[in-house]
């Protein structure tokens, strides 16, 4: 019986080992990922192989952090392989480089993972090239410049103005640049920092800026004979108003045409010319004067001294009779340009009676200046105790050059002291 036992178990290990060899061996499953010890659970879950939404795995660890816009791309979107580790993390491995290498292999230097088109980084590393991006360059976009048959093929773009401008300079009309002969060095007149093309921001040449109403004026008007050897002279445009002016009339006066001596391109009216830059600044009651009342007979060698314009007021003045009494023609000795009367005469400079022995020892003036015809003439001899001669010659009998006179006693007495 035991025998019988034993013989059975035999045929029935047998019998198994039969079946397994007739069946192929179960293979052991690899990680599709290659050679990566990470726990599956951190991007798959039980329920389904896919990825899942949730999934915790830190980008970072591998030395390739996702910043801007790699956050927002697929896993598959890069790694296109499922091993992971055969992928270049170099910009051009994952995106057409359509500079085709000319700009070098350093994509970062004008594009971040922010935005492809970083409009403002690329702003400010152009401004590092020969042609800076100011003006109304700065608001345009990269393709208005950089035009070709390849699109981002930089190199080799001209800089000069004309190379993007032809057809704005071909089609100018106000004035025409082809007609007028202009240049195609843009820039002399348009300026790079300008925000516009137009007239607006047009640059006069330097020997002759534009300024006040002579930036309001049409091209035409000062250019109607083309721009070659216009002159800049004011009277060439300007010989009309020379002519036509009556107040006061240049041509009768013999002005000189040198027009920026008198007006200002602010306005032609009213003149601005500064009086007080000659020999004879204009005060007090000749500042408001009429240029003719001083200037009629022309302003060419126009005398400067008072008496030339006031001879008449000298003539009919009476009290004192300046004529008669044979008064100086230096008026400023007496008068101010402020007012003609009252004058201004200190007798004290000539000899005092407002002070000193003399001060309230006269009520009038006839009573030293005793012809009213003549005040050179004047009297001492009848107001001082100097009536008796012979007392008065006996007194000076040891004075050199003594006269019994008026005059004599201002010789000796100039300031009425003894």
């Amino acid at each position: 019986m035991r025998r019988r036992s034993l013989s059975l178990l035999l045929l029935l290990l047998w019998s198994s080992a039969a079946v397994a060899q007739d069946q192929p061996p179960v293979p052991k499953v690899g990680n599709p990922h290659g050679p990566m010890e990470l726990d599956c659970k951190l991007c798959h879950t039980g329920a389904s192989w896919e990825l899942s939404s949730s999934s915790s795995f830190d980008h970072s660890t591998t030395g390739f952090p996702l910043t801007g816009m790699h956050q927002q791309a697929l896993c598959r979107d890069c790694h296109h392989e499922p091993v992971f580790s055969h992928i270049g993390t170099q910009c051009a491995d994952c995106h057409t480089d359509t500079h085709r290498g000319r700009l070098g292999p350093s994509c970062s230097d004008c594009h971040t993972p922010q935005a492809w088109v970083d409009q403002p980084r690329m702003r400010e590393d152009h401004n590092a090239t020969a042609m800076p991006l100011v003006g109304a360059h700065e608001r345009v976009d990269c393709d208005a410049c950089h035009t070709g048959a390849v699109s981002g093929d930089y190199v080799g773009t001209p800089t000069e103005c004309y190379a993007c401008h032809a057809d704005v300079f071909e089609a100018a009309t106000e004035p025409d640049h082809i007609l007028a002969g202009f240049s195609t060095d843009c820039e002399r007149c348009h300026g790079v920092f300008s925000t516009t093309w137009g007239s607006g921001d047009f640059i006069h040449a330097q020997n002759f800026p534009l300024t006040g109403a002579h930036r309001l004026a049409e091209c035409v008007a000062c250019h109607s004979d083309g721009f070659a050897g216009t002159p800049t002279s004011c009277v060439a445009c300007h010989q009309m108003e020379y002519d036509d002016t009556t107040d006061p009339g240049h041509i009768a006066a013999n002005f000189p045409t040198d027009c920026q001596a008198c007006h200002t391109t602010t306005a032609w009216i009213p003149g601005t010319y500064d009086h007080n830059a000659t020999a004879f600044p204009l005060t007090g009651a000749h500042r408001p004067l009429d240029c003719m009342e001083c200037h009629s007979a022309g302003y060419t060698g126009t005398p400067t001294d008072c008496f030339a314009c006031h001879q008449l007021e000298y003539d009919n003045t009476n009290d004192p009779n300046h004529l008669a009494s044979n008064f100086p023609v230096t008026c400023e000795d007496c008068h101010t340009t402020n007012a003609w009367e009252p004058s201004t005469w200190d007798h004290d400079v000539l000899f005092p009676i407002y002070s000193g022995k003399h001060r309230q020892e006269w009520n009038d003036c006839a009573e030293c200046h005793v012809v009213q015809t003549d005040y050179s003439r004047f009297e001492c001899i009848l107001c001082h105790e100097h009536n008796n001669r012979a007392e008065v010659d006996n007194d000076h009998s040891e004075e050199p050059d003594y006269t019994y006179t008026s005059i004599g006693c201002f010789d000796c007495h100039p300031r009425g002291e003894n």
